[in-house]
């Protein structure tokens, strides 16, 4: 009796993972054919998302097959040194398959979403090609005296100058590792001579049109050469967004970056300033044609566009821009 139920308890497990796996297969033929999928994942990776998919299919069925085994019993004693049962509480089994199943259920049966300026508000915007990065919360740094941290430095100074000098180095070698890992996380190229020549070509361009594919290399390329492109027209698409301290003339038009999956997704924007964006709304898609200039924002030099033209446009089929 009991090898009867351990042998029908390790059936209702397999065949619930094989549910489990086909499911989330279906899930993905469901993003394909709805041609959503680009909204989770980058290009790059859907050959692996693909290939995950058929494992799970092939997986799953094997499984559901072998749930059904009359053989099942005699496969439990194969002398193989490991024990087939699943151990634990029905609380936990029940915990685990469901950390599976609500996940696969979500997909199926919730619309599709495309993330909006909450995200941007709770990750901070990259203004540019992210070499100013405005983070979610400013008042922290806003708080400090820069006065208190000075007068630190002076008396470690005094106190021992051999250490101070080599905190210092310490210091900037830090800096730079961090610069470099951002400048790689955050999508662009640490290799500045691509943008030397980029900055070359476009600088020729009295009107620079930038697309989905060269977002990220053209913003980036200005960013490093802002003093060669000031008083040239630009054109750009985006959503709106506003940072919690601008005034009534200030909007950034922003767009999702994305690397690998949403999880990474970056939120890229170009400030632009106007008397005609005070009636915009949030997360409304625009397409501002201006004249690039300079400003300064929380004591960082960066890009501001000053429209001569401002519309607004439907929301694009994939709203990401892409590193490559």
């Amino acid at each position: 009796m009991d090898e009867s139920k351990s042998t029908a308890s390790l059936q209702f497990h397999m065949f619930l993972r094989s549910i489990i796996l086909v499911g989330f297969f279906l899930l993905i033929i469901k993003l394909v054919l709805s041609d959503t999928i680009h909204l989770y994942v980058a290009p790059k990776m859907l050959p692996f998302v693909y290939f995950a998919g058929g494992c799970f299919f092939l997986i799953g069925i094997i499984q559901f097959f072998k749930s059904m085994s009359s053989n099942l019993a005699e496969e439990i004693e194969c002398n193989c040194g490991a024990d087939h049962h699943m151990k634990g509480s029905f609380v936990r089994k029940t915990i685990i398959y469901l950390l599976f199943i609500l996940p696969v259920l979500g997909g199926l049966g919730l619309p599709q979403k495309v993330i909006d300026s909450t995200v941007a508000a709770n990750r901070g915007i990259q203004y540019g090609g992210g070499l100013y990065t405005k983070p979610p919360d400013s008042s922290a740094a806003l708080s400090e005296d820069p006065s208190d941290s000075t007068i630190q430095d002076a008396d470690k100074f005094l106190e021992d100058p051999e250490a101070y000098m080599e905190e210092m180095d310490e210091r900037v070698k830090n800096e730079a590792a961090k610069s470099t890992a951002s400048n790689t996380s955050s999508g662009y190229s640490a290799d500045y001579n691509k943008y030397d020549e980029l900055a070359e070509k476009y600088s020729k361009m009295d009107h620079i049109q930038i697309t989905n594919k060269n977002y990220l290399d053209v913003i980036t390329t200005i960013d490093l050469n802002l003093e060669q492109f000031i008083g040239k027209k630009l054109t750009i698409k985006g959503f709106v967004y506003r940072e919690p301290d601008f005034n009534d003339k200030q909007i950034v038009v922003a767009r999702f970056g994305m690397n690998c999956c949403v999880a990474d997704a970056s939120v890229y924007g170009t400030l632009i300033e106007s008397n005609q964006v005070h009636s915009i709304e949030e997360d409304t898609w625009v397409e501002v044609t201006g004249t690039i200039s300079n400003t300064s924002y929380n004591g960082q030099e960066m890009m501001r566009l000053l429209p001569d033209e401002m519309k607004q446009i439907e929301a694009p089929k994939d709203p990401y821009v892409y590193p490559f």
